[in-house]
């Protein structure tokens, strides 16, 4: 498992254990390899929050999208920090991506 920088509001760590994992499954109704087939704003909102909730227990979900904002200003736009919250969350396999089932 990777944790990986992030700096949004404030430094935070982003970790994607079997805890978040299985959380961000239940959260969005379906399993992590549909969700990744098919990001939204929503889905990316989600896994920043699954990411950064074992570092913060009193984060809530509400908040996260004032956090994607600051992310946004610190690290340039939206593609990029959406592809850093992507790609941690694919290490957290052990993988470098993760197939489609199409």
């Amino acid at each position: 498992m990777k944790i990986v920088p992030f700096t949004a509001d404030k430094p935070r760590l982003l970790k994607f254990g079997a805890r978040a994992l299985v959380q961000l499954e239940e959260d969005a109704g379906k399993p992590i390899t549909d969700l990744l087939d098919s990001i939204t704003i929503k889905s990316i909102i989600k896994i920043l929050f699954h990411g950064l909730k074992w570092e913060d227990k009193e984060l809530k979900l509400d908040e996260v999208g004032d956090l994607m904002d600051s992310a946004i200003e610190e690290h340039g736009d939206f593609a990029t920090v959406s592809k850093m919250l992507v790609e941690t969350l694919v290490s957290s396999f052990g993988k470098k991506a993760i197939p489609s089932k199409k």
